[in-house]
């Protein structure tokens, strides 16, 4: 079994990281966000380059001569060196839409994907619908020609700037909660929303913003229900499917391993104890090492299972392994570091700025996005390994 790129998709990759060295700035780097004007420009340099769009059927805005990973490729490369990534809109939107969606959303939306014309909102949690996403409230009221919603949504990321809403509704409360959903594309501007910031917990003063999404009376016209109607939900697995790997990949992990090492190559205390010549210390890297090396080969197979169908199994498997290794990278770090490790952002001697103390703060939200570790291992277990549901019935492995 060969576990590297093609020759094809080596000289992709390698074209991307030439374009990130010549491109990322400052101003650009430091998250996966597309939130600001400069960070649009880069993402807007990458959609003139065709690549947004590589992997796509040609009539949509897609490539002339697809590379079929390059999408992943591209998503690991910038997460890699820190930038922001195209999962989103790309590797979650894009991929439902071009397996859900009419011909006519398809043309509508895929190409201004493509040319990067205004990012997405993932538009899901409430305040009792969580991990348990298939519990949401949030109605949307069949009006004859238009659906109207008034409700309220929860942490929703992309809210502040995003300039569509990938929402999913109650459109039938009589039904079995799951499949009484279904999901719509919902302009951001549309009379009716409001947002109030919501800021998730960091000490370096650049800490994650989410969003509590009001909305009163909103109109949604029925051509932007996506697929068939109360059908939501399982469109909304597609999606969670991909954005375990498409948004939150491993690369994060391997980018952030790398500064750990790095710390711990050139950190010294009391001028001459230097960290790296402890061969506790290096014991504990090499296995986080190939742990980290683990989670890489996984996320590859993940990929490569999305070229032929859904990877609903791989991609629980890359999520639940990603925030677990995350989580315990995190401590490693941090008791490595001893005392300085908890240095906040700013402190004296703290190590690398206190980066890690975010990371470690940051360690739960990882746990619980994409509706979490724990619904990953239920996915697992009965979808591959064929275990009974809390019903006690069985579930054939997925073939």
């Amino acid at each position: 079994m060969d576990f590297d790129w093609s020759p094809e998709e080596l000289a992709f990759r390698d074209e991307v990281r030439e374009f990130i060295a010549e491109n990322l700035t400052e101003e650009v780097a430091g998250t996966i966000f597309i939130d600001t004007p400069a960070r649009v420009a880069f993402v807007d340099k990458m959609a003139e380059r065709g690549w947004l769009g590589m992997g796509f059927p040609e009539k949509y805005g897609g490539s002339k001569k697809p590379i079929p990973l390059a999408q992943f490729i591209l998503t690991v490369e910038l997460d890699l060196a820190g930038a922001p990534i195209v999962g989103k809109n790309v590797g979650v939107v894009a991929n439902t839409i071009l397996n859900e969606c009419s011909e006519e959303m398809k043309m509508e939306f895929l190409p201004k994907i493509f040319k990067n014309e205004g990012q997405w909102a993932l538009t899901y949690t409430e305040a009792c619908a969580g991990t348990d996403i298939g519990a949401m409230q949030c109605p949307a009221v069949d009006m004859g020609d238009h659906f109207e919603v008034t409700g309220s949504k929860l942490f929703i990321t992309s809210a502040h700037f995003a300039k569509y809403h990938w929402i999913a509704l109650r459109t039938d409360p009589d039904a079995p909660k799951h499949k009484g959903i279904s999901i719509f594309i919902m302009d951001a501007d549309s009379p009716g929303i409001s947002l109030t910031p919501m800021h998730c917990i960091g000490t370096t003063g650049t800490t994650h913003r989410t969003n509590e999404v009001f909305l009163d009376h909103v109109k949604i016209p029925k051509s932007r229900l996506v697929g068939e109607l109360n059908k939501g939900f399982y469109y909304m697995m597609q999606a969670l499917d991909y954005e375990r790997f498409a948004i939150l990949s491993f690369a994060s992990r391997v980018r952030r391993f790398g500064k750990i090492v790095d710390w711990v190559k050139n950190a010294e205390y009391n001028g001459n104890d230097r960290p790296i010549e402890d061969p506790v210390i290096r014991r504990k890297l090499a296995r986080m090492a190939t742990r980290v090396e683990v989670g890489t080969m996984l996320e590859r197979l993940c990929i490569c299972a999305a070229m032929e169908r859904v990877p609903a199994v791989e991609a629980a498997m890359n999520k639940a392994y990603g925030a677990t290794v995350g989580a315990d990278m995190a401590e490693l770090a941090l008791d490595i570091m001893g005392p300085f490790g908890y240095l906040w952002a700013g402190a004296e001697h703290a190590p690398l700025n206190g980066y890690l103390v975010d990371e470690h703060l940051m360690a739960g939200h990882a746990r619980v996005a994409a509706a979490g570790v724990d619904t990953a291992k239920s996915i697992v277990a009965r979808r591959l390994l064929g275990l009974p549901n809390a019903l006690g019935k069985p579930v054939l492995p997925a073939k």
